[in-house]
């Protein structure tokens, strides 16, 4: 099971259903993912939560590259809850469930602090911030514009903010919200 094959398996699923841009090419899938593991080394927590899965271009090539860790991949729209499904079974990812329904409701319903919540173009952006500035979680990955990541920053106590560049990309960046004690926060 590598990453590749989960691309293969969601072009394929993509001339069926669509799930991500019918112009979307195995280049341009690759590049998404190569993105997406920049967040590999930023997560410490054992638990990460997908919020707003999709396609699962965030969510299940991390589980693949990770196959310590533990990942929860929310997703509203049941056509794409179903394709995540079907490709955690396929590419055999144990260490993956789907959660059906918006990621409000799944952290209301699990108490979740020992987790990651991440997403990628997720739209509402500042409902995944409150979560990390409300000690719900440790902590919050975002792969975002610079723009919309201005919008939710909060100088609040005991919340590191740090802000990652994306190799080749000058309108993305990788944002991490992180609770920490006071006794543990760096300058």
């Amino acid at each position: 099971m590598s990453s590749d094959d989960f691309v293969d398996f969601l072009l394929a699923y993509n001339r069926k259903v669509n799930l991500v841009s019918r112009h979307s090419t195995r280049e341009s899938l690759g590049s998404l993912i190569a993105e997406t593991l920049l967040l590999k080394d930023l997560i410490s927590t054992p638990l990460l939560v997908d919020a707003g899965s999709g396609g699962g271009l965030l969510g299940i090539p991390l589980a693949i590259a990770m196959p310590g860790k533990r990942f929860v991949l929310v997703e509203t729209i049941h056509k794409k809850a179903v394709f995540l499904n079907e490709a955690l079974c396929r590419l055999g990812l144990g260490n993956g469930v789907v959660w059906e329904g918006p990621v409000q409701d799944f952290m209301r319903r699990h108490d979740r602090f020992e987790c990651t919540l991440a997403a990628r173009g997720f739209p509402a952006i500042g409902a995944l911030a409150e979560f990390v500035y409300r000690r719900k979680v440790r902590e919050l990955l975002l792969i975002s514009s610079p723009e919309k990541i201005r919008k939710i920053q909060n100088p609040v106590a005991n919340v590191r903010q740090k802000r990652y560049n994306i190799p080749s990309r000058d309108n993305l960046i990788i944002f991490k919200l992180e609770n920490v004690s006071r006794e543990t926060r760096l300058p």
